[in-house]
Parts: C-alpha cells; structure tokens; sequence
C-alpha cells in the first residue's frame, strides 16, 4: 500500500478515480491500518472478514500452517466500468507485478 499512496497524484493523473486496498481483515483493522498509514480519502480501505471476495475471484491461499487461516493472493486490479481490465497476481513470495509503479507503467 505504501506504494500506492506515494503514487496516489500519478495515478490520479493517468485517470485512475479510485484506489482502492482489499484485505482478509474486517472493517475496524482496515481502517486502523488506513489511519497508521495516513492514508486520507486517497486510498479507500475494504475488508474482505470472510475471504469472500477474494474466494470469488479465485485468489485465495491456504496460510493455515503460519496460523493465518484463508487469506488472498497478493495481486493488483484495474476496473474500468465494472469490467477488470488488468490482473497482476504475484506468484508467492514476490512483490513485483502488483506495485504501484508496475500498475502505473501499464496504464
């Protein structure tokens, strides 16, 4: 997410309207996450509490064996009118095809 904020205005320039972060957290531990990292109205902060989104989307994980139980794949979305555009789901362990400057350089 950080990246994402650092290049909120880039993104916005390049027509982004929304920037959004989804996790298997509820409500309350989203927002807290929003507030430790400042993140204003340019980030907007959704739980996934059940992995169900995530689960329709075909990108869950099993972390059970690190005592996380269901949780998402890392990976970055672009939706234009309600239609996904460009999926980046990373493989497991990376951290290169859904960060803000890889989404940035796609659009």
């Amino acid at each position: 997410m950080p990246g994402f904020l650092a290049n909120a205005d880039a993104l916005k320039a390049k027509g982004v309207d929304t920037i959004a972060c989804i996790s298997v957290n509820d409500a309350f531990v989203m927002g807290a996450w929003g507030r430790d990292q400042k993140v204003g109205d340019r980030i907007l902060m959704m739980g996934d509490g059940n992995a169900e989104f995530s689960e329709a989307m075909g990108l869950t994980m099993d972390g059970s064996k690190f005592g996380l139980g269901k949780r998402s794949q890392r990976y970055a979305m672009v939706v234009e009118n309600g239609v996904i555009t460009q999926l980046h789901v990373e493989k497991p362990g990376a951290f290169e095809v859904s960060t803000a400057e890889h989404v940035l350089k796609s659009l």
